[in-house]
């Protein structure tokens, strides 16, 4: 049997327990723990489809996002610190990554 290996991107939810003793915002991390499922999905050619797909919708928003904070901090640099510019990649291309997921899975379950 393969191993899915979205499933361990339910790792980074081990991260939220610092939100406790270090800093409130690490509680976002939690939203990882939906990555736990993935484990349980068998890993066929239409599922990695989706996943590419889902990837590629990821990771072109995080480089326009990024790209649209860098000029934004340029023009106006009191209005948008560096370290959001920069969180700004990874959040928007994993918020795009999860919402495109669900619905292309969403899509593949409305066909069967």
């Amino acid at each position: 049997m393969k191993v899915n290996k979205l499933g361990f991107l339910s790792i980074l939810a081990l991260l939220g327990f610092m939100g406790f003793t270090v800093s409130i915002p690490f509680f976002g991390f939690f939203g990882f723990a939906q990555y736990i499922r993935y484990f349980f999905v068998t890993p066929d050619e239409l599922f990695q489809q989706n996943v590419r797909k889902a990837a590629s919708y990821g990771f072109f928003s995080g480089v326009w996002v990024t790209g649209l904070a860098i000029v934004i901090h340029f023009l106006f640099p009191a209005i948008l610190p560096v370290n959001i510019v920069l969180a700004s990649c990874y959040v928007v291309s994993m918020i795009c990554f999860t919402i495109s997921l669900v619905v292309l899975e969403i899509n593949e379950q409305r066909e069967i």
